[in-house]
């Protein structure tokens, strides 16, 4: 993800930073700012978040769980109880 954003980085540079973006792009195959552009970004953006969440997430709920679990362990077992009933029950 990295190289993407630098590779976007340096992609908005060449086109949007200098006078002749076009002369520069020639040899690239590139003839001005593509209008996907903004999406790729956004997309980017979605992606690095989500990620970031993700990760978040990941690290925090084991702890949170048994904070939790340790807090009302007998309404935990009593959900258990009453998934197992109802399972057997609809069956």
């Amino acid at each position: 993800m990295t190289g993407a954003a630098a590779a976007a980085t340096v992609y908005g540079a060449v086109n949007l930073g200098s006078n002749n973006s076009n002369m520069m792009l020639v040899d690239a195959g590139g003839g001005g700012l593509s209008a996907d552009i903004p999406v790729w970004v956004l997309a980017m953006l979605a992606v690095a978040m989500l990620l970031s969440f993700r990760r978040g997430s990941a690290l925090s709920l084991p702890s949170m769980m048994g904070t939790l679990s340790g807090a009302s362990k007998t309404w935990l077992f009593a959900g258990a109880g009453i998934l197992v009933y109802a399972a057997y029950a609809f069956t």
